[in-house]
C-alpha cells in the first residue's frame, strides 16, 4: 500500500504537478472522516475521500487548480445532498493544496518521519497566507511545542496524536494574525502484524494485507516461497530461526502462525505465549489441531489462561470455502476487528502459578 506521502514524494521528484485533497472538517453524515486524503494529478489519482459525486467534483476542482498554475492552498465547502447529489446529507470542507517544487522540503521532512514509524503532522496555511507548511513530529526538536510555538496549536496537535486514526482539524492561528490553518496528522499503522508462513494461504494473505493499513513482518525459512515483489507495507524476513522474530516483535503485536510444519507451529505458539504482551495469537488449523496443541501445552506446564489466548482456528466464522484466497479474506477480517481493542499485557502463566 503506497502512502499518500510516498506518492507526493514520487510526483515532486518527477516534477509532476499535483494537488493534495484533504478532508479538513465534516458535519453530519459524510463518506470519510477528517484526515482522509487523495492525491490528484492531471492524469491519475491516488487514494480516496469517499467516492461518488463529492470525489468527482473534488478531482475536477483539483485539476482546474493544476491547469491554472495555482500555488496557494484553499478551503472549499461541499454540502452533500441537493448540490452534490449524495444522500449522506452532511457537509464536508476540503483543503486543496497545490503541490510543486516549493512543497518538496516539507514532503521530504514528513516522509522521513513516516519512514521512522513515528507520528507526524503538518500545519497548513490556507487562503492567501503564503507561509510554508510546517512539519512536526511527536518528540525531540520536532515536537509540536518546538515547531508550532503557540500552546493552543501544540495542544490541538497532541490531541490529534492521541487518536487511533489519521485526523485533521481546522484552526484559527493566533500567532502573527488570524489566518486560518489546518492541522493534519498521520499516525503509523495501529496494527503490527508478524506473519509466519509463505505457503498458499500466507501468500494470499500477504496480497490482502498489502492493501490494508497494517505494518507486516512476513517470516519464512524458505526464500523461494516469497514472491519477487511485495507491497511497501510488508517486510520480508527469510530466517532459519523464526522464533527469534517472536522475541524481536514490538509489544501488542498480532502474531499469525501459518507455517508448513506443525512442529514449527508449536514452537512459535510457545514462544508467543511465553512473551505474553501480544494483542493476538492466531494459529491456522482445525479444531482437532487445537485440541492436540492444547494437550501438548498442558503437558509442558502452560495454564488454562495462557492456552485460551491461542486462537485456533483463525478467521471469521461463516465464510464457506477452503480456497486459500477465501481463508485469507477471513483471517484479514478478523485481524481488522482487532483495531482499537488493545489488550493489556497478560504474561502466560505456568502450571502452578498464582491465578
Amino acid at each position: 500500500m503506497t502512502t499518500w506521502i510516498d506518492e507526493l514524494a514520487r510526483l515532486s521528484a518527477e516534477g509532476t504537478r499535483a494537488v493534495l485533497v484533504t478532508v479538513a472538517a465534516t458535519r453530519g453524515s459524510t463518506p470519510r472522516a477528517p484526515g482522509a486524503r487523495m492525491v490528484v494529478a492531471a492524469d491519475a489519482c491516488h487514494g480516496t475521500i469517499g467516492g461518488g459525486q463529492l470525489e468527482l467534483r473534488a478531482i475536477a476542482s483539483a485539476r482546474q487548480l493544476i491547469a491554472e498554475g495555482a500555488t496557494a492552498p484553499v478551503l472549499v465547502r461541499f454540502p452533500l445532498g441537493a448540490s452534490v447529489g449524495q444522500c449522506c446529507g452532511g457537509v464536508v470542507q476540503l483543503a486543496f493544496e497545490p503541490i510543486g517544487a516549493a512543497q518538496r522540503p516539507w514532503i521530504e521532512e514528513g516522509r522521513a518521519l513516516a519512514a521512522l514509524g513515528r507520528p507526524w503532522g503538518r500545519l497548513v496555511c490556507l487562503g492567501s497566507d503564503a507561509r510554508p507548511t510546517r512539519v512536526f513530529g511527536d518528540q525531540d526538536e520536532s515536537a509540536p511545542e518546538a515547531v508550532l510555538g503557540a500552546p493552543a496549536l501544540a495542544a490541538h496537535a497532541r490531541n490529534l496524536f492521541s487518536g487511533s486514526a489519521d485526523g485533521a482539524l481546522l484552526v484559527t492561528r493566533t500567532p502573527g494574525g488570524g489566518a486560518d490553518g489546518m492541522l493534519d496528522v498521520s499516525l503509523p499503522p495501529e496494527l503490527q502484524v508478524v506473519l509466519f508462513g509463505a505457503g498458499h494461504v500466507g501468500r494470499a494473505l500477504a496480497e490482502v494485507f498489502g492493501r490494508l493499513p497494517l505494518r507486516v513482518r512476513w517470516v519464512d525459512p524458505r526464500a523461494d516461497e516469497f514472491p519477487p515483489v511485495v507491497a511497501p507495507n510488508i517486510d520480508v524476513c527469510c530466517t532459519d530461526v523464526p522464533e527469534a522474530e517472536v522475541r524481536a516483535a514490538p509489544a501488542d503485536a498480532v502474531f499469525l502462525v501459518l507455517t508448513h510444519s506443525h512442529a514449527l507451529d508449536f514452537d512459535l505458539v510457545r514462544a508467543i505465549l511465553d512473551r505474553g504482551d501480544y494483542r493476538f495469537c492466531g494459529l491456522i488449523g482445525s479444531l482437532s489441531k487445537r485440541a492436540s496443541f492444547e494437550n501438548r501445552l498442558r503437558a509442558r506446564g502452560y495454564g488454562e489462561h495462557a492456552i485460551a489466548r491461542m486462537n485456533c482456528p483463525i478467521g471469521v466464522r461463516g465464510l464457506p470455502g477452503k480456497e486459500p484466497e477465501v481463508i485469507a479474506v477471513s483471517i484479514a477480517a478478523e485481524v481488522l476487528q482487532l483495531r482499537g481493542v488493545s489488550l493489556a499485557a497478560r504474561p502466560a502463566r505456568r502450571h502452578g502459578a498464582a491465578a
